[in-house]
């Protein structure tokens, strides 16, 4: 545990000595943050900035320098991440024991949106908060692996899970892209901390394969691996990266085709759609661009952004901000990567939930040989809470109400009934299933039509 202004009170109020520097510079903050339940996933500076508190900045400053100095090796592993590391390390042994036993098989010869995806061996795949990179006549999808994520243990993300197939309905799993670190609670890849949404480009210059991966939660960063090859063994070089000084939100990564240029484009401090462009070696970003979508508040604020080119023309799909509650896309044209991009409207059509058929995008890659043929990858996060039009509505209302009153209201019964749907650290993920849909453009728009079942 490192402790600072950007830690998680919970795991601040697990120190004796924590708690007390936290009553001395927050006095009676701490019984009401006792009294909700979603207090305890903040970090220490955005408690201070949803309490408004006087002098915040001031108070976060001297809290912060106080808080470094219990950093000591005593103090480095808590008592609930010491129980965490054994309860990960049991669940390690389990997997392995059971690796080699499994004997099933599974065929299938279409792709069926929002229903159990099994790889060959017949099991969940899981990849979520996906990518696909093609290469040598193969489709790498890698992502998030939530098969132990139950909403219950402390796990997030157990590693970055990679599968293969050659036809995209088939998938056999590779095993881990970047495996989860057990021992190491201060780790990125710790299954605990919140790691979302890995992407990868290969750097056309130094010819390495560079991962960036999102930390959402307190940490609110980006943690950044390279490889010589595309199924690794990958290397760290950043932890935890701000860059430009900007918490980091949902993000996609591209490349100029003609350039070689690379482009991060992230929700940066829940504020804007921020494009950096990256530096020669893809490792980090050297400077900002363009901005898309400013001035927003949740939960109109963009996220979950993915990017594509057609015909000259470039396009960034986004979703709102409500958790892993869907809500309703966006789609967006530019000329050029380094431009800010202008909306040109929802791309769910005959969508009567409002909610993007019940799903977020995580990434659109173009079929090869397939010309004009893209894919839109999403996650359908919560299987067992579908959202139609009038809870779309009702999470609108309650959210925007918290940032503009005079606009938008919701009842007390209706925020009841948002407040049971939303979860996030309680989610069940592992059952969470895919939604994965043809994307079409015409007349300069992009459309997503729903199908039960469709072949490439």
């Amino acid at each position: 545990m490192i402790f600072s202004v950007s830690m998680k009170l919970s795991d601040l109020l697990d120190n004796p000595e924590g708690v007390a520097l936290f009553d001395k510079f927050l006095p009676g903050v701490r019984k009401m943050a006792e009294a909700n339940p979603q207090a305890g996933s903040l970090s220490i500076e955005q408690l201070v900035r949803y309490t408004r508190l006087p002098h915040g900045d001031s108070i976060l400053a001297a809290m912060g320098e106080a808080l470094s100095k219990l950093n000591t090796p005593e103090n480095m592993i808590s008592p609930h991440e010491a129980k965490l590391i054994e309860y990960f390390k049991e669940l390690d042994r389990q997997d392995r024991e059971r690796t080699g036993k499994t004997s099933g098989s599974h065929v299938q010869n279409a792709i069926y949106p929002g229903k159990p995806w099994l790889d060959t061996k017949g099991e969940r795949i899981q990849a979520h908060g996906g990518a696909v990179y093609f290469e040598d006549g193969v489709y790498y999808w890698y992502g998030e692996n939530k098969a132990h994520t139950d909403g219950k243990n402390g796990v997030w993300t157990w590693g970055i899970k990679v599968y293969t197939s050659t036809d995209l309905y088939n998938w056999e799993d590779q095993g881990f892209l970047i495996p989860p670190i057990l021992d190491d609670p201060n780790s990125p890849l710790f299954p605990a901390k919140r790691v979302d949404r890995p992407h990868i480009l290969k750097c056309p210059v130094t010819g390495k394969y560079v991962c960036w991966i999102k930390l959402s939660g307190p940490e609110a960063a980006f943690t950044v691996w390279q490889a010589d090859k595309l199924l690794g063994p990958y290397e760290m070089v950043e932890a935890l990266y701000n860059p430009g000084g900007h918490k980091a939100g949902d993000f996609d990564l591209v490349t100029d085709r003609d350039t070689g240029k690379g482009y991060i484009y992230f929700d940066a401090d829940h504020a804007s759609m921020l494009c950096m462009e990256l530096t020669e070696d893809y490792l980090h970003a050297k400077c900002e661009v363009a901005k898309s979508y400013p001035d927003l508040h949740p939960p109109f604020t963009r996220e979950a952004p993915a990017l594509f080119e057609s015909n000259g023309k470039k396009y960034m799909l986004t979703s709102g901000m409500t958790g892993y509650v869907p809500n309703k896309s966006d789609s967006a044209v530019s000329d050029c990567w380094d431009a800010a991009f202008e909306s040109i409207g929802n791309p769910h059509v005959d969508d009567g939930t409002n909610a993007s058929f019940n799903s977020q995008i995580s990434k659109i890659f173009k079929v090869e040989g397939r010309n004009g043929l893209y894919i839109a990858m999403a996650d359908r996060w919560l299987p067992g809470t579908p959202v139609d039009a009038r809870l779309a509505d009702i999470f609108t209302r309650a959210i925007a109400g918290n940032y503009a009153p005079d606009k938008y209201h919701a009842t007390d019964a209706e925020r009841k009934e948002m407040y049971a749907a939303n979860v996030l650290e309680s989610a069940e993920t592992c059952i969470a299933d895919y939604v994965w849909l043809p994307l079409s453009l015409e007349y300069g728009r992009v459309f997503i039509q729903w199908k039960d079942s469709w072949t490439v």
